[in-house]
């Protein structure tokens, strides 16, 4: 059963990158979309959530200090992939993102739980950094010709993706780390708990920037913090409305089931295997996709992460 959740959060996790690209493609692009993308997902995630949990979940010590780390980490990197998205392919978004999902959760699992740190393990996170690494240096080189760089350059879209790398991998530990504690409450619950703090971080973070907004002299600041992130400053409108919070609901779906059944296979499988494989799914499936329905093309550059990646996963299962 553990390898059904497996495969089915590695599916989950891999389909959602779609609908976040729908939604970037439709927005501006900026931060203030990531939160409003943020806040829609999660209250698309309640909707479903509160009813099924009797509007009702359970809270420990351990639950609550997880949820709290996941929150945070999950907002960044939520307004930073809409960042990342805009300006460069999903292929090397995704790599970065499992990444991070894959090396910190496993040097987590060595200092917490005491997990093999084996050759094989160790070669395999040298080779992941190396295929950063060569993504970086290669996109950098290659000068402004793709459309990777079209937007603002190479460096700015590499940090974005680096931070995508940390606090994805974060979200992981977090996640992981609720479901291992002595006190630990459902998956459901935790997710739920999760959710309820996400939303209302997104609300306050929404506010700030509407009062900044306003601040600087806009007047509408407020009510654009909310609604103001059409493409190129349009007009938010009643079709346009339905297709941001549409892709936000079907997001909603993939990250949901993907974190539920994420969550129950961390109850009985190591962080040492279950996040190299569904690292190694993604990372395919979402270069894929990318390529599929955004026609986004795969150079050679990007063969060369990808083909590191790849080879460093499978020692990390060997």
């Amino acid at each position: 059963m553990e390898y059904i959740y497996l495969f089915g959060a590695s599916f989950c996790f891999s389909i959602q990158f779609i609908f976040n690209k729908l939604f970037e493609s439709r927005s501006d692009g900026t931060y203030n979309a990531g939160m409003w993308s943020s806040l829609a997902t999660a209250l698309c995630m309640l909707a479903y959530l509160l009813p099924a949990g009797g509007f009702a979940f359970a809270v420990s010590a351990s639950a609550l200090t997880c949820s709290l780390l996941y929150t945070i980490s999950s907002l960044l990197c939520s307004g930073v992939t809409i960042l990342a998205l805009h300006r460069g392919k999903i292929a090397v978004v995704t790599t970065y993102m499992l990444l991070g999902g894959l090396v910190l959760p496993f040097v987590w699992g060595i200092i917490a739980y005491g997990e093999a740190l084996t050759v094989t393990k160790a070669i395999g996170v040298v080779i992941l950094m190396l295929s950063m690494a060569a993504s970086l240096l290669l996109d950098l080189g290659g000068g402004k010709s793709d459309d990777t760089q079209k937007k603002s350059g190479g460096l700015l879209f590499h940090f974005y993706c680096f931070i995508l790398f940390l606090t994805n991998g974060i979200v992981s530990i977090a996640t992981t780390q609720s479901q291992k504690a002595a006190d630990a409450v459902s998956a459901d619950d935790f997710l739920l708990l999760c959710k309820v703090e996400t939303a209302v971080a997104a609300v306050l973070i929404l506010l700030v920037i509407g009062f900044v907004k306003m601040k600087n002299g806009d007047k509408r600041g407020l009510s654009n913090a909310f609604v103001g992130i059409t493409k190129d400053g349009g007009k938010m409108t009643g079709k346009l409305f339905l297709i941001l919070l549409g892709s936000c609901a079907l997001y909603a779906v993939c990250n949901g089931l993907g974190n539920i059944l994420s969550l129950n296979c961390a109850q009985t499988m190591d962080a040492s295997i279950q996040f190299p494989v569904i690292s190694a799914v993604v990372i395919v499936l979402g270069a894929l996709f990318g390529w599929v329905i955004y026609h986004e093309t795969i150079e050679k550059k990007d063969w060369i992460s990808l083909v590191l990646a790849a080879i460093g996963i499978v020692f990390f299962v060997i």
